[in-house]
Order: structure tokens, then C-alpha cells, then sequence
């Protein structure tokens, strides 16, 4: 405004300066007068324009100045808003909300990039103030300082705040990875723990199902070994969590060393319910054998003749035989079992009592066994006693006809040759008598030690002496018959004799 008012009276200037000038031609008589004022019009114009140069100078240097307040205000303010992001301490609980942050910062620091060029040009803004010597350069250096510094901790900030977000986002991926990983481990540990061992159903299958889980778990393990190697590089990298880490880090070991302590208990009581499985069924066939054994001894066929009695006493030594050789399987039962009671087997209770009932069940054999082979003995003794009573029943029915005969002769000479007969058939008689004595006196001894067939024997042994004496009378009988019939025919001879004479 001031300057349009002096160039608005540059004419008049010009005017005044160009009429003093034609009175300094024309040589007035003022013509000093003239000069001079015309030297002081010039002087004082200059100064008004120095002046007017200063006072501008001066303007532009307040408004550059009100420019760089107002822009180093706004900087301030906007630092402000940046500030009170960077003081936000969330660190996210989950992997998305961890993202979301590092999404925000990111845009922040999109904003943080977008407002450095307006920092760099109020800093370049600074230097021409300073540079130009304006009146408020110490102030403007100050703000500047200040604003620069500002700016350098907010860049700190923001690159601290970043580093943070990211071992915030490791540290969620690591729980993550913790967590999926306690989740498969208790998952497992279910099937690790579990008593399916008890039950010897399908007992084949389940192992092999076992094995499928080792195999499954060695697969498995670097998951465990991934988590403690990441564990492990975020502990050495100082995070901020580092206590935190380690806690899962030991949790996570010690869930997968009681998992592998399980599977591996498992598999050992699979294996030995399997050694069980075969010992039971050793057991049982032998059971199965013992059973048939104390069924044979129980039978009471001791025999019905001679020949099957001593095809029994065959049959019972092939017996006795198969028992003696039982004893090996027996023997190795009783050290089977004693091997799974030292290792603590989980049935060991149960296979001392089954492993004890058959050992005695085996012991008591002997008993019955050693009963039917003296009875079958005895059996055999009494059969040779019926078939020699027997041999002795056919000898008297063959020498009963003989003795019994009532053919007395029908001369003398008839009745003599008779009584030669009978005679011999007496000797005969007196030289068995020792044999049915011998008999007889077995008979006794055998119903004196209490004989199983007692009453047998006596019947018989009764029929036989019975059927003796009677032979012995029906001899005696018959020797006084010839002798009458003798005497008779002698004296019947002598009759004749004497009628012829």
C-alpha cells in the first residue's frame, strides 16, 4: 500500500525533479536554492525508499516467520497425535489382533513417511531463515532443534514400536504353535493312558495299532523340536516374553516326555499282554491236557479179562510216560511266570494264582495216578486168580464125568480094570490137590489185604473148593463103588467057581 503511494507520486517526483533541473538551465536567480532542494527531494526520496525496503524486508521476515510458527505448530500437533499412538502398550492376545496392530502401524508409518517431507522442507525453511539472518534465528534454530529431535525420538519410537509388534506376532505364532501342539498331545495321551491292554480281544491288533502310533509320534516329533528351537532363538534374541516362552517351552517337553513315557508303558504292557496271552494259552492247553488225564484216571475200567487188564496197564504206562513228559512245560510254566512276577508284570496277581493252581493240579496227579496203576495191578492179579480158578473149574468139570461115572463093570475082570482106573484118576486128584490149595491160598492172601473184588474172589474161590470136595466125595464115592461091586463080582466068581467044582 505504501509503495503504491510512492509510485503513485513518482510523476510528481519526476515533475519537480525535471522543473528544478529547467531552473538550474535557465540559471535562476534560486537557482542554490533550487539544487539544494532538489539534492535533499533526492535524499529524502532515497531514504524513503531504503525505508520502505527495510520495513518490507522486515514484513516478509514476520511473515516468514508467522510461516514457520504455524508450520512447526502443525508439525507439533501432528507429533502430538503420533505420540499418543506410539504410547499405546497393545501388543495383541491372538494372532489377528497382533496383525491388526502391525496393520495399523504400518499405515502409520505410511502417514509418518507422507509427513517427512514437510519436516525436511520446514527444516530447509529453517536453514534459509538462519541463513538469511533473520532477526529470530536463534529462535528458529531452537525450534527447529527441538522439531528435529522430536522427530528423531518419534522415528525411534515408531521403529521400536515395530520390532515389538513383530516379536509380539513370533510370540503368537509360537502360542499358537503351543497350543495345537498341547491340544495333539493331549489328544494322544488319551489313547496313551488308556487300560485297552486288560482286554486280550483282537489283543494282535492293538498292537499293531500301537506300533502305527509310535511311528505316528516319532513323525511328530519335530513339531516339539521346532517349538523349543524357536523357543530357544526368541529366549537369545532377548524377547520381551522371554519367562513367558520358556514356561510354554517346558510345558510343552514335559507334556511330550509324559506323552513318550505313556506310549512307551503302553507298548510295554501290550507286549506284555501279549507274553500273557501266549502263557494263558499254554496254560490252557495244558489245562485241556490235565483234564483229559484226570478223566482217564477217574475211569473205573480196570479190565474184565486178562488181556484187557494188561491192555490197560499199556495204555496206563503210555500215561505215566506222556505225565513225566509234561514235566519240562510244567517246569517252563513255573519259570515264565516267575519271570513276569520279577518284572512287575501288570497281571502278576493273576498268573501266580493260575500258574500255583496248575502245579498242584499237576502234583495231584500222581496220587490217582499212582491208585489205578496199583489197582490195574491188582486187577491184573485177581484176573490171573479167575483164569487160574477158572483152569482149575475145567480141570474138575473134565475129571467130573470120570468120577461121577456109575459104570461099576460087568465081570470081575471089567470091575478090576475100573478100579486100576479110578485108581490112577485118584492119583491124579491127590497130585492137583496141591495146585488148587496154591489157589485157594492166593485167593485168601488177596481177601486179606482188602482185594477190590473181595466178595468176587470169595464166590469164586467158594464155587471152586465147593466143586473140589465134591469131586474128591463123587471120587470116593465111586472107589467104594467099584470096591462093593468088587466084591461082589469076586464073590459071584468064587460062587461059580465052586458050583462048577
Amino acid at each position: 500500500e505504501h509503495k503504491g503511494e510512492i509510485d503513485a507520486r513518482e510523476d510528481s517526483f519526476r515533475c519537480t525533479a525535471e522543473a528544478g533541473q529547467v531552473l538550474l538551465e535557465r540559471e535562476h536567480y534560486a537557482a542554490e536554492e533550487v539544487k539544494e532542494k532538489l539534492v535533499i527531494l533526492a535524499s529524502e526520496k532515497t531514504s524513503l525508499l531504503s525505508l520502505w525496503e527495510e520495513r518490507r524486508i522486515l514484513y516478509e521476515q514476520c511473515m516468514d516467520l508467522q510461516l514457520f510458527y504455524r508450520d512447526t505448530e502443525q508439525a507439533d500437533t501432528w507429533m502430538a497425535k503420533q505420540e499418543a499412538f506410539l504410547a499405546n502398550d497393545d501388543l495383541g492376545d491372538s494372532l489377528d489382533s497382533v496383525e491388526a496392530l502391525i496393520k495399523k502401524h504400518e499405515d502409520f508409518e505410511k502417514s509418518l513417511a507422507a509427513q517427512e517431507e514437510k519436516i525436511k522442507a520446514l527444516d530447509e525453511f529453517a536453514t534459509k531463515l538462519i541463513e538469511g539472518q533473520h532477526y529470530a534465528a536463534d529462535d528458529v534454530a531452537q525450534r527447529r532443534a527441538m522439531l528435529l529431535e522430536r522427530r528423531s525420538v518419534l522415528l525411534e519410537k515408531s521403529s521400536q514400536r515395530r520390532a515389538i509388534l513383530e516379536d509380539s506376532y513370533r510370540l503368537q505364532q509360537f502360542e499358537r504353535d503351543c497350543d495345537e501342539t498341547k491340544g495333539w498331545i493331549n489328544e494322544k495321551l488319551k489313547f496313551a493312558t488308556d487300560d485297552s491292554y486288560l482286554d486280550p480281544t483282537n489283543l494282535n491288533g492293538k498292537v499293531q495299532k500301537h506300533q502305527n502310533f509310535e511311528q505316528e509320534l516319532n513323525a511328530n516329533k519335530s513339531r516339539m523340536e521346532e517349538i523349543t528351537s524357536t523357543g530357544q532363538e526368541l529366549i537369545e534374541a532377548n524377547h520381551y516374553a522371554s519367562d513367558q516362552i520358556q514356561g510354554r517351552m517346558d510345558e510343552i517337553v514335559h507334556l511330550w516326555e509324559t506323552l513318550a513315557a505313556a506310549t512307551d508303558k503302553k507298548g510295554s504292557k501290550l507286549q506284555e499282554a501279549s507274553q500273557q496271552q501266549q502263557f494263558n494259552r499254554t496254560v490252557e492247553d495244558v489245562e485241556l491236557w490235565l483234564s483229559e488225564i484226570e478223566g482217564q484216571l477217574l475211569s473205573e475200567d480196570y479190565g474184565k479179562d486178562l488181556t484187557s487188564v494188561q491192555n490197560l496197564q499199556k495204555k496206563h504206562a503210555l500215561l505215566e510216560a506222556d505225565v513225566a513228559s509234561h514235566q519240562d512245560r510244567i517246569e517252563g510254566i513255573k519259570l515264565a511266570a516267575q519271570q513276569f512276577i520279577e518284572k512287575g508284570h501288570f497281571d502278576s496277581d493273576n498268573i501266580r494264582t493260575k500258574q500255583e493252581a496248575l502245579c498242584e493240579r499237576y502234583t495231584l496227579l500222581q496220587k490217582p495216578m499212582s491208585m489205578r496203576k496199583q489197582r490195574l495191578l491188582d486187577s491184573l492179579q485177581v484176573q490171573q486168580l479167575f483164569r487160574d480158578i477158572e483152569d482149575e473149574e475145567a480141570w474138575i468139570r473134565e475129571k467130573e464125568p470120570v468120577a461121577a461115572s456109575t459104570n461099576r463093570g460087568r465081570d470081575l475082570i471089567g470091575v478090576q480094570n475100573l478100579m486100576k482106573k479110578h485108581q490112577a484118576v485118584l492119583a491124579e486128584i491127590n497130585n492137583h490137590e496141591h495146585r488148587i490149595t496154591a489157589v485157594s491160598q492166593s485167593a485168601q492172601q488177596m481177601m486179606d489185604d482188602g482185594h477190590f473184588a473181595t466178595d468176587e474172589i470169595r464166590l469164586r474161590a467158594g464155587n471152586l473148593n465147593d466143586h473140589w470136595t465134591q469131586l474128591k466125595e463123587k471120587a470116593l464115592q465111586r472107589k467104594l463103588d467099584l470096591e462093593d461091586s468088587l466084591q461082589a463080582h469076586q464073590y459071584f466068581a468064587d460062587a461059580n467057581e465052586a458050583e462048577s467044582w
